[in-house]
């Protein structure tokens, strides 16, 4: 299948395969490929709990009475249930109903999830962040860890940042204090010299 691409930046797609882990997709999702669609085929409360961001809820009892009067048979379908049971069996229902291109995500949400894709619902609006999302210094330490043996750490690196910044900071307000002393002065030297220029004119105009 051919996918429309914006002025060749998008690489073209191979065909979508029978099985697909959690990394093709979210790949696909961060080209920003229209061409395709996601479907959830858990219950619709589990949906409501938390599901793929962009899925679609056919719950899988009513899956081909819904697919198949709103979907275009080839487009590229990406499904997952509650496991993959549910999940294959879903696919399989697709592939019955003449849907050409239906790929099951192995691992489902769970897989999802694990690799940092996005989702949406309401459990998942109030799960806390992961200990460093929010915390600079964690993520800098975390980073530092990472990071290999030798050369300049992080810590380092921003220490000397910081230390550049405030050098730069300090020369320009120098820099800065010096222009409005001299502008002063300018200033004071030209009303002097106007005050005395219209002193003279006064003494011109009494003579």
């Amino acid at each position: 299948m051919v996918n429309n691409l914006v002025g060749g930046i998008i690489p073209p797609q191979p065909p979508i395969e029978g099985q697909s882990d959690a990394h093709v997709l979210k790949s696909r999702l961060e080209w920003g490929e229209p061409a395709f669609t996601i479907l959830d085929v858990r219950d619709r409360n589990t949906f409501n709990e938390g599901h793929i961001m962009g899925a679609m809820p056919m719950p899988i009892d009513e899956l081909v009475e819904r697919a198949v009067p709103s979907l275009d048979k080839s487009r590229d379908i990406y499904v997952y249930g509650a496991n993959e049971e549910e999940t294959a069996q879903a696919a399989q229902q697709l592939r019955s109903n003449g849907f050409e291109h239906v790929s099951q995500l192995i691992g489902g949400l769970a897989g999802w999830k694990a690799i940092g894709g996005p989702t949406e619902g309401i459990v998942e609006s109030k799960t806390p962040a992961g200990a460093d999302d929010y915390n600079v210094v964690d993520r800098l330490k975390n980073h530092e860890q990472n990071q290999p043996k030798g050369g300049t750490s992080t810590t380092e690196a921003i220490k000397k940042g910081a230390s550049s910044l405030k050098d730069s900071i300090q020369e320009g307000a120098s820099n800065l204090k010096e222009g409005i002393q001299e502008g002063a002065s300018n200033i004071k030297e030209g009303i002097s010299e106007s005050k005395n220029s219209i002193d003279r004119d006064d003494s011109n105009v009494g003579s």
